[in-house]
């Protein structure tokens, strides 16, 4: 492997299969060429103002091959190719990352083919099946999310044809098969290795491993490239809303100065009171942020650190300087939510200490 000044990967070498990549001023993948999965290839990739990948064109052997993207905030909603052919993704309300359903449809007719998604708890689908409830496809996962064998499943018993296109993977995830490499909104992430192949766009904000997705893909997810999370919980807000929620691992144990005294993580949460995490050697209090500015949607634990550095953007906050048109926050009732949130947390931990006591 090869980096740049910057510290991209600008060419790799795995078996048979040697790539180089470049690169914008923002760092992000702009062209691809060597050989992959699909044989020799050259790729380009384009971007909007928001960093969201809106098209890429692909030049092989066979042809040169052009899929557009359209996007719903900074989730996919739908690919078209030159075909006409167009794919639109529907997700599961109470998981935000996690795909639902796909709809197959000609650019000018209404009525298309849907297919349905069974996932693994990160979000990667498992399964897909059609409308009579017929696997269309399957995937095998290896230790970093390389689907490395992918089954026709039933199709060939009940006549039909297998989907020869499921390209999401990890939540957020579009997996290239040009490169071999996922789409991972704001990176590019490689299953092979499970590392993204290009620094943290915070620096060591995010922690001292520039390109790390997660401390563990099985039970955590990125669906942004910028920040893992557990996978989710829920959380049955007293003010009787109910929530997915995307949490961060915390030390309970971590000793906080507080005017009361030092008192450890799990005495604040017990309190009600938000608990704190260690970014590069300094304290950064845990957020609870909602999702889109969204009062109903998920919510994440966020650190201050990282809420601040990206508090501007359409990642965190696509509507200021307003509030959700549809469902803004009402901060009264969240505060007592919030409170409520942590006691459970802490609560849990607890359960979960008692557990291990008794075995």
């Amino acid at each position: 492997m090869k980096y740049d000044h910057w510290g991209n990967l600008v060419s790799r070498r795995n078996g048979v299969y040697e790539q180089h990549y470049a690169y914008d001023a923002e760092n992000r993948l702009v062209s691809a060429r060597g050989t992959g999965p699909e044989g020799r290839f050259e790729a380009r990739y384009h971007y909007d103002a928001l960093g969201r990948r809106t098209r890429k064109t692909v030049t092989t052997m066979y042809g040169t091959t052009d899929t557009r993207f359209l996007w719903q905030g900074y989730r996919l909603l739908q690919e078209q190719q030159e075909s006409g052919l167009c794919s639109t993704y529907v997700y599961d309300p109470n998981e935000a990352w996690s795909p639902l359903a796909r709809v197959d449809h000609l650019r000018d007719q209404r009525s298309g083919e849907i297919y349905w998604f069974n996932t693994d708890l990160n979000g990667a689908p498992l399964e897909v099946t059609d409308e009579r409830g017929a696997v269309r496809w399957s995937g095998q996962y290896g230790s970093f999310g390389e689907v490395r064998h992918q089954s026709e499943g039933f199709s060939r018993v009940v006549n039909r044809t297998a989907m020869a296109h499921q390209p999401l993977r990890y939540a957020g995830q579009y997996a290239d098969g040009e490169t071999g490499l996922h789409y991972n909104l704001f990176r590019y992430y490689d299953p092979q290795v499970g590392r993204f192949i290009v620094q943290d766009p915070i620096g060591l904000n995010g922690g001292w491993n520039l390109y790390q997705y997660a401390p563990n893909s099985l039970i955590w997810i990125d669906p942004l490239g910028l920040k893992g999370f557990f996978t989710p919980s829920i959380f049955n807000a007293p003010s009787g809303s109910t929530h997915t929620v995307y949490q961060q691992s915390i030390d309970w144990d971590l000793p906080v100065n507080t005017r009361g005294g030092v008192k450890t993580n799990l005495d604040l949460a017990l309190e009600g009171k938000s608990p704190f995490v260690v970014k590069n050697g300094a304290y950064s209090q845990i957020n609870i942020h909602h999702s889109k500015q969204n009062g109903l949607g998920s919510l994440f634990e966020l650190s201050s650190n990282t809420h601040q550095t990206y508090y501007g953007t359409n990642a965190l906050h696509p509507y200021l300087p307003n509030a959700h048109p549809i469902n803004p926050v009402n901060r009264d009732l969240f505060n007592l939510d919030r409170e409520a949130y942590w006691r459970g947390r802490a609560q849990a931990e607890l359960n979960s200490r008692a557990k291990t006591k008794c075995g």
